[in-house]
C-alpha cells in the first residue's frame, strides 16, 4: 500500500501543477481572444476527451505533462484569432502566463502553510554562550546590513557569509547597537536530523549518519549519553560538540525505547551557539507579518539558488529530475510536508520555465522581445535552429540529472 500511496501522491501533485500551468496559458489566451484548439493534461493515448465550443479538452494516460494548442502558434494561419496575428505584448502575456501562475500558486501555498503553523522561531536570543558579546533578550535585526527576522534568516546569513568577520545589528532595551563578531569555520558534528518544536525528529536526511543507524522521522529523542530531559537546543549542541566522537542516543518509537551508537560526521560550518525565542499563539496580524516575511524569504532563497547554478559556485544547490522529485514526494508524511513539496516544485517549475532557453517559455519570451525590438519576427529557419538547440540542451540536462537521481537510489 505504501508504493500505491506514493504513486497517488505523485499523480496528484504533478497533475495539479501541470493543470494550473496550462490553465494559465489557456485563460490568458482566451482573454486575448486567441482560438484554443486543444487543452490537454498528460501525454500519450486519450483517456477522456470532450469538445466544447471550439476547444477539445483531453485527459491522457501519462499524467506528467500537458499542452495548450493555439491556432497559428506553430503554423501559418489566416484566422484573425490566430496566435501570430496578435500584438507582441499579448503573445508575451500568453507565453509567460503558465510559469507566472506556478510561481503565484507556490507563494500562496507557502503563505498558507506559514499562516497555519502559528509558531515561529524569532531572531531574539534567549540563551547565549559566555564567549559571545550578546545578552539574552537581544534581537538580531541585521547582519552585514541585511535584514533578518527569524532564526532561520540568521543561520543562513552566517552560513553564506564570504568572510569570518561580520557586523551584527541588535536591538537591546529599545536601542540599536552594532556588534562586530568573528565566526570562524570549524568542525561540528552532524547526524542529519531536524527537530520539531515538540522534540520529535521531524526529518532524517537521506544517506546521513542517522539514517544509516536506523533513526527515522517521528522518533522522539529521550536522551544523549544518558542525559535526559534537556532542551532541543542543548541536545543539538551536544551533537555539534561531538564531531568524530561516538554518542549514545536513545529514542522512543511506538512506546518502546531504542538506543543507537553513532559518530557525528565532522562538517565545517560557522557555529553560532545560541538559543532563540519560540513564539506561538500569535494574533492574526502577527501571524500575517511572519507569514509574509517567510514567504518573501523563501522566494528570494529559491531565486538565489537558481542564480548560483550559473555562477560556477552551486553552494549546496542540488538539481533534481523526475526520478528524484518522485522519490521526495513519496517521502512526505504529513499534509504540510506534501503541500510544502508542492509549493517548492511549483516555484522551481515556474522559475525554470522562465529561463531564456529556447524550448522553454522563457526562450519563447526572448524571441518575442527580439521581435518587438526589430518590429518583425525572427526568420523561421533561425528560430527553428535555436529551438532545436534549446531542446538538445534541455534533454542533455534531463539525462544528466536523471542519471544522478538513479545513482542515489543505490
Amino acid at each position: 500500500m505504501t508504493w500505491l500511496l506514493g504513486i497517488v501522491k505523485i499523480i496528484i501533485l504533478l497533475g495539479t501543477l501541470v493543470t494550473i500551468h496550462e490553465l494559465g496559458h489557456f485563460l490568458v489566451a482566451k482573454a486575448c481572444n486567441v482560438k484554443v484548439q486543444k487543452f490537454a493534461i498528460g501525454f500519450g493515448p486519450k483517456v477522456f476527451a470532450k469538445v466544447k465550443g471550439e476547444t477539445e479538452y483531453t485527459l491522457r494516460a501519462i499524467p506528467f505533462g500537458g499542452f495548450v494548442q493555439l491556432e497559428g502558434e506553430d503554423e501559418n494561419s489566416d484566422d484573425e484569432r490566430a496566435f501570430r496575428k496578435k500584438p507582441v505584448w499579448q503573445r508575451i502575456l500568453i507565453i509567460i502566463a503558465g510559469a507566472t501562475v506556478n510561481i503565484v500558486f507556490a507563494l500562496v501555498v507557502y503563505f498558507t502553510i506559514c499562516m497555519s503553523s502559528n509558531i515561529y522561531v524569532t531572531s531574539t536570543l534567549t540563551k547565549v554562550d559566555d564567549n559571545l558579546p550578546f545578552l539574552a533578550g537581544d534581537r538580531i535585526t541585521s547582519i552585514d546590513g541585511k535584514r533578518v527576522v527569524t532564526a532561520n534568516h540568521v543561520s543562513n546569513m552566517i552560513t553564506r557569509s564570504k568572510s569570518d568577520e561580520m557586523i551584527f545589528e541588535v536591538e537591546r532595551d529599545g536601542k540599536k547597537l552594532e556588534i562586530p563578531l568573528t565566526i570562524p569555520m570549524k568542525d561540528i558534528g552532524m547526524i542529519g536530523v531536524g527537530f520539531g518544536s515538540n522534540g520529535d525528529i521531524a526529518y532524517v536526511q537521506r544517506g546521513s549518519v542517522a539514517e544509516q543507524a536506523g533513526i527515522i522521522a517521528g522518533d522522539k529523542l529521550r536522551s544523549i549519553n544518558g542525559l535526559e530531559e534537556l532542551s532541543i537546543n542543548d541536545y543539538s549542541n551536544m551533537i555539534k560538540n561531538s564531531a568524530g566522537k561516538e554518542v549514545t542516543i536513545t529514542i522512543e518509537r511506538d512506546g518502546t525505547l531504542q538506543t543507537y551508537k553513532l559518530v557525528p560526521e565532522a562538517t565545517k560550518v560557522r557555529n553560532f551557539n545560541v538559543n532563540y525565542e519560540v513564539i506561538s499563539d500569535l494574533n492574526f496580524l502577527q501571524n500575517t507579518y511572519y507569514a509574509i516575511d517567510e514567504t518573501g524569504y523563501y522566494f528570494n532563497e529559491t531565486m538565489r539558488a537558481f542564480a548560483t547554478l550559473f555562477t560556477g559556485r552551486p553552494e549546496n544547490v542540488e538539481m533534481m529530475g523526475p526520478v528524484g522529485i518522485a522519490g521526495e514526494i513519496t517521502k512526505t508524511e504529513s499534509l504540510s510536508d506534501f503541500f510544502y513539496m508542492m509549493a517548492a516544485i511549483s516555484l522551481s517549475l515556474g522559475v525554470f520555465n522562465l529561463l531564456p532557453i529556447p524550448g522553454l517559455d522563457g526562450g519563447k519570451f526572448l524571441f518575442l522581445v527580439i521581435e518587438g525590438i526589430r518590429k518583425k519576427p525572427m526568420k523561421e529557419k533561425t528560430e527553428i535552429a535555436w529551438q532545436l538547440a534549446g531542446f538538445a540542451i534541455i534533454i542533455t540536462i534531463a539525462i544528466l540529472v536523471t542519471v544522478g537521481d538513479v545513482r542515489k537510489l543505490f
